[in-house]
Parts: C-alpha cells; structure tokens; sequence
C-alpha cells in the first residue's frame, strides 16, 4: 500500500477538529432569544419592536453598549446604576448570560450610510427613540425629553455631549457613542429644531 506522508497530519488536523466542534460550549449551547423571554426580559423590553413595558427597545442597544458593559449589567444592574428598578435576572450558569449577551448584539440592524446627514433618521437607525423622546414623543419616562435639553442647551453643548457625555456629566448613564462628526450634527440640527417648534 503507496502512504503518502501529507496524509497522517491532515487526519490528525481533521480529528483535532471534529474534537473543538464537539468541545465548543456554544455548540448546543444556551438559547440567547429563547432567554430572554424565559427570564421575563420581555416584560420590561423588547427587540425587533416597540418595548410596551418601562425598559427601552434593544434592537440597536451593541451601538450603544458593547458585550462587556451588558454582561456587567445583565450580572449586577445595581452595581453600575444604584437605585435602577432593573433586576438581576436569576442566571443558571455564565454560558446562559452569555447567549443572553450574543443575542442582544446579534439583533444590530445595519444604519444605512445615506442616513448619515438625515438627524430624524439616524436618531431612529440607531435607536435614540428606545430611550428619549421628543415633545413626549417615544421613549421612556425615566429618560430626558430631548425637547426639554434643546431648550436648555445649544448645538454646541448637545455636539460635545453626544461625543463623550461623560466629559460633561460624570457618572452619567448615559453612553458614549460611535458618531461621526457629520451624524452628530446632523441629530444636534434635528434635536434642536425641537427648540424652535416649542417656542411657536
């Protein structure tokens, strides 16, 4: 029998391979969506449509909190916001808040690039209206009507809060995001024409 020298590596590449698929702890692992309802997130939150309970809609939540801060808060809501009325769901093991955590950032919808100069649409795209309303219009109670903040600041503030809250406000819930300068102001130009209608 003709042994050619290649072939005892690649079935030993092969063997190794099949042993990491079977080994992989996502591989039948936990349900992130089906989580999400078993753990009663559906009561406060939705994803995919409007949330009809106090906690906001998280289709686009990854463009606002990456994997690690939503581990954190899905660990210990209490630990990074004292007070908050979000409860610590009951986790069996790491693997169940881990798909939880996959779920929530594999529900991201793509924004689309000709919305970048568009204020009205991006604070749609990225989900703005999950949490803030304006002229009490969307949101959630617990979070400012825009309305109110254009009233109180200019387009300057507002710019330099949407690039790094924090900056301004320490502690602040609020996160910081991933705008580019001409998404920023095209939402400071939408957000503000908010002052203009309240004043008439």
């Amino acid at each position: 029998m003709k042994l050619y020298p290649w072939l005892a590596p690649a079935a030993c590449l092969t063997l190794s391979g099949m042993l990491l698929l079977h080994s992989n702890p996502s591989v039948g692992g936990p349900d992130g969506k089906k989580l999400f309802a078993e753990k009663a997130c559906i009561a406060c939150h939705s994803v995919g449509g409007p949330s009809q309970g106090p906690g906001p809609e998280l289709t686009q939540v990854a463009y606002h909190r990456d994997a690690a801060w939503l581990h954190a808060w899905l660990k210990d809501p209490q630990k990074i916001k004292n007070g908050t009325i979000m409860p610590g769901p009951a986790w069996k093991s790491p693997e169940e808040l881990d798909a939880v955590v996959q779920y929530l950032i594999g529900a991201k919808r793509p924004i689309p690039a000709a919305d970048s100069a568009n204020g009205g649409k991006l604070f749609v795209d990225y989900g703005c209206n999950a949490c803030h309303a304006i002229r009490k219009k969307g949101g959630k109670p617990q979070f400012p009507d825009l309305a109110d903040e254009a009233k109180a600041h200019d387009g300057a503030w507002l710019d330099r809060w949407l690039k790094d809250p924090a900056a301004l406000k320490k502690g602040t819930f609020m996160a910081r995001s991933s705008l580019t300068q001409t998404q920023r102001h095209a939402l400071v130009e939408y957000i503000s024409l908010a002052r203009e209608e309240v004043k008439t």
